[in-house]
């Protein structure tokens, strides 16, 4: 979320609490809920298009009427407020920077660690309002709700733990009541406050806040207390000494470092050999095993060269064409929206980005090869404009880009490049570093243009190997854990060299106190890291390791609002659980922090409860009207080929009409196959002579799937 100012102003929005109220030197005034949720939007989100407020506000309308209606809208905004100006800019809206927000304002205070201001402000964003006739601004205002409830709740766990530090067990009880008096069903706030009472003496009052707790939770969720909720209450009940405070999981917590090392260490060839494709104008390929560290490679060397800009595969990516062009579209697109696309250019674009037309239009479809270059010259000069100015371009995990997206992405660096430099701009000049895997992993497109690009001088291939025994020494040195560098040469030996297998093991040991001490005598088979992660998920609540399972198998489709719809939770503890996995290091923002931890999840969900899920994946991704193919994968992963048939077919269709017949054909391909197997022979042999025309049509073409 962009920044935006909070400080004191002559207008200030309470947007927290039952009663929304705008506040100003004339006394209260009372706001419509769509104003409320400009207003809202502007503080949470900062600047955004004109266009694209009016869409979010009517989304129904065309967008003429829904252009009209927000220029009544901030008519009467400036109306109420004394012809005062609370919304500032023309073609991008901002909030005045003399409205105060007490959202933002906890927001700013959570980003600063300043936990007693972000306590401070009780109350739910927009209580009970519900956006009119927008399901994107009702999706929105409920990850802010979920966002303002994880600021609150990271507060208040910093607080408690710093006053029992402290010693002020009695100040540390009246955040702990505050927390569970706003959410009664909160077993953290409930575990926390039967320790103060306990630990004050207070046996009685720390049981009947357990009792007040089972009957909250079995009330709202019909649910049991968590296993270390019962250990408490039953240490209570005997009145045992308490065990000594951990973060809850039993999980020691993870010094920063360990997130992400602060020392680039064994890299210092590489980085020269970087430099020196750089001075020779050379499109850099980094290449190296999963783990080897190329992102942290990559993304520190292009921030020493200036602006730069990510163009990011993911994991599924492969299976839906310009998903990776898309994301990283959408990405740019909210970091300059200032950027206006011509027409004729967000006409193309609306193939993959939808939300860009007016309601209603729709694109014309591809038919032939001209139509084909002609989105790739959209696209190519949407990236120039998003990304003018731009000095690296970084393509990051280029094994895991769609094949159509990588097919944009060079074309659209050839077409500039071929430009004469006087006129380049934007991604004309920006050097390309793209980060993949060797061999055949390197995907089926980049592998044979690295190569070529090499053998023309065109290109510089650094490849990153594993770290010696002395760059080991100098990557725990750098972690802040005094006294685990003695542990270099047994962690060299025992991870091959690779760093993160290097942190993953650390981190294990610190969870597990053993780094304090001599070298363990068991740990699994040297040189996988598979089972020491599947350990270290075993020490995760258990609603945080469901988190992880469906963060997994749901790929980029994850979001906390379908996990809690596959999981049929509420989406305020599944905050907890993601807030619990990004401090363990197992997600970030946008999914796992490394593709290698997403795999020790999948491999240790139970295969009957993996069905379950795929199913349930299946169903909530068809409701969002998922891509047909990510829709199918998931049906046949949870057993149910029979409804993955007509979602392939579609997919197929697709393709073939977006010029992709290579894809079409293998999809044909696949339904034809399921199909047989179920003895639809007729529907089979249909499928089959789809598949066929697609394949000739693809030798006949240039066009590539």
């Amino acid at each position: 979320m962009a920044r935006t100012p909070s400080g004191p102003g002559p207008w200030h929005l309470r947007l927290l609490g039952p009663a929304p109220m705008l506040e100003g030197p004339s006394g209260q005034v009372s706001l419509q809920p769509r104003p409320l949720l400009l207003l809202a939007w502007l503080a949470l989100e900062g600047p955004t298009a004109r266009s694209r407020a009016a869409a979010l506000l009517w989304p129904d309308s065309p967008a003429r009427t829904a252009r009209n209606n927000l220029v009544q809208l901030l008519r009467r905004l400036r109306a109420v407020a004394g012809d005062e100006v609370l919304v500032a800019g023309e073609s991008v809206l901002a909030p005045a920077a003399t409205l105060a927000v007490d959202v933002a304002r906890v927001r700013d205070a959570a980003r600063a660690g300043d936990s007693a201001e972000v306590v401070r402000h009780p109350g739910g964003l927009l209580e009970g309002l519900v956006p009119p006739d927008s399901p994107e601004l009702e999706r929105w205002l409920e990850g802010a709700r979920l966002a303002l409830e994880t600021w609150r709740q990271r507060a208040r766990a910093d607080m408690l733990g710093r006053l029992e530090a402290e010693g002020d067990l009695r100040a540390a009880q009246g955040v702990a009541e505050g927390w569970l008096q706003q959410d009664p069903a909160s077993e953290e706030a409930g575990r926390h406050l039967m320790r103060l009472l306990y630990l004050q003496g207070q046996r009685s009052a720390a049981l009947e806040v357990y009792g007040v707790l089972r009957r909250a939770l079995a009330q709202a969720l019909d649910a049991q207390p968590l296993p270390e909720t019962e250990a408490l209450g039953r240490v209570i009940a005997q009145g045992a000494p308490l065990p000594a405070r951990v973060p809850d999981g039993g999980r020691r917590p993870l010094a920063p470092g360990l997130l992400r090392p602060p020392v680039l260490a064994g890299r210092a060839a590489a980085w020269r050999a970087l430099e020196e494709g750089w001075e020779a104008g050379q499109f850099l390929f980094l290449v190296g095993p999963a783990g080897v560290g190329k992102s942290r490679l990559a993304t520190d060397f292009a921030e020493s060269r200036g602006r730069w800009a990510l163009l990011p595969g993911r994991v599924g990516d492969r299976d839906v064409p310009y998903s990776s062009l898309a994301r990283s579209l959408r990405g740019w697109m909210a970091q300059r929206p200032h950027v206006a696309l011509p027409g004729w250019v967000r006409r193309e674009l609306l193939r993959i980005l939808p939300e860009l037309g007016e309601p209603g239009e729709r694109p014309a479809p591809l038919v032939d090869e001209a139509g084909r270059l002609r989105f790739h010259d959209a696209a190519a000069e949407a990236m120039a404009l998003l990304l003018e100015g731009c000095d690296v371009m970084v393509a990051d995990d280029a094994h895991e880009n769609d094949t159509a997206s990588a097919a944009v992405g060079r074309y659209a660096y050839a077409r500039h490049r071929a430009r004469p430099s006087s006129t380049r701009s934007g991604l004309g000049t920006a050097r390309w570093l793209v980060t993949t895997r060797p061999g055949p992993e390197s995907g089926a497109d980049w592998h044979p243009l690295m190569h070529a690009m090499v053998e023309a001088g065109e290109a510089r291939l650094v490849e990153l190997g594993p770290l010696d025994p002395d760059a080991v020494h100098a990557l725990l040195e750098g972690l802040g854990l005094p006294g685990v560098e003695r542990h270099a040469a047994p962690l060299a030996g025992y991870t091959g060299g690779n760093p993160l297998f290097v942190v993953e093991t650390v981190k294990h040991l610190v969870e597990t106190g053993a780094w304090e001490g001599g070298w363990p005598e068991r740990l699994p088979p040297p040189g996988r890291v598979g089972p020491l992660l599947q350990r270290r998920l075993e020490q995760l609540t258990p609603r945080a390791l469901a988190l992880a399972r469906v963060a997994a198998l749901a790929g980029t489709a994850f979001s906390l609002e379908v996990a809690a719809r596959v999981l049929e939770e509420r989406p305020l503890p599944l905050g907890e659980a993601a807030a619990e996995l990004e401090a363990a290091g197992v997600l970030r923002a946008e999914g796992f922090s490394h593709d290698l931890l997403r795999e020790a999840v999948v491999a240790a969900v139970p295969p009957a409860l993996g069905r379950m899920l795929h199913g349930r994946l299946a169903e909530v991704l068809a409701a969002r009207r998922m891509a047909p193919v990510v829709v199918a994968r998931h049906f046949m992963e949870a057993g149910l080929p029979g409804h993955a048939v007509p979602l392939l077919l579609r997919a197929a269709e697709a393709d073939a009409e977006a010029l992709l017949p290579i894809r079409a054909a293998d999809l044909y391909a696949r339904a034809a196959a399921l199909l047989e197997a179920a003895g639809q022979g007729a529907e089979a042999t249909t499928a089959r002579e789809h598949e066929a025309a697609c394949r000739r049509r693809a030798a006949a073409g240039p066009p590539r799937g």
